[in-house]
Order: structure tokens, then C-alpha cells, then sequence
């Protein structure tokens, strides 16, 4: 079951919409990532849908980067929507130069949506 805003860690941007792959071994999952925190985030796939406490390498360009970022996660919730699936991940090792850009991007954002308002 998702958590609540008042229980997330950090704040999550949306609409963030990027495309993604999870990797783990032989398994590979395409998808959109559609909500990003420093922590964590949404996916939503048409795809079969992994199973919770499923691990994967989250495979995303995040911000300016040439090269996709490889961040290890894990899925805390699933829920169908729509005909696609869309699960939670959090983060469980981020590389320092991705915890950068996260950061850089979750700033980003609130930078522009507080000018918006």
C-alpha cells in the first residue's frame, strides 16, 4: 500500500515523466517513471507487473545525462490502473553522482513550481 504524503521521506515531483527499464538478471521491465523523489519512485508499466519486494536495477536518464543512471531498488507496492500497472520503488543504493542529480532535480522542480504560484 503506498504511504501516505505525511509518511513519505521526501517529496515526490509530478507529473515526472521519463522513460525507464528494470533490470534483474534476465527479467527486463519497460515503463515510465511518473513521480521521482531523492528516494524513490512511481513507475507505471503495461507490462506484467513485479511483485513486492521484487529488486531491480532502475535503468533512467535523470536530468542532462548522457548516460542512464543505474539505481538499485526495490518494489514496496503494486497496484493496477488502467490497464497498465503502477508500483512504488524505493531506492536502496544510489551512486553519489545520482543522489546529485536526484537532488538537483527535486530542487529544480520546486524551484519552477513556486515561481508558478
Amino acid at each position: 500500500m503506498p504511504r501516505s504524503h505525511e509518511q513519505r521521506r521526501s517529496q515526490r515531483i509530478q507529473p515526472f515523466v521519463a522513460p525507464c527499464r528494470l533490470v534483474e538478471g534476465g527479467r527486463h521491465l519497460s515503463g515510465f517513471v511518473v513521480e521521482l523523489s531523492v528516494h524513490g519512485a512511481r513507475i507505471s508499466c503495461e507490462e506484467e507487473a513485479p511483485s513486492v519486494g521484487d529488486r531491480f536495477v532502475l535503468e533512467v536518464r535523470l536530468g542532462k545525462q548522457v548516460a542512464h543512471s543505474h539505481i538499485a531498488c526495490e518494489v514496496k507496492w503494486v497496484k493496477p490502473r488502467d490497464g497498465r500497472h503502477d508500483f512504488g520503488l524505493t531506492f536502496t543504493k544510489v551512486e553519489p553522482e545520482d543522489q546529485r542529480v536526484l537532488e538537483e532535480i527535486v530542487e529544480e522542480f520546486k524551484r519552477r513550481a513556486s515561481q508558478l504560484a
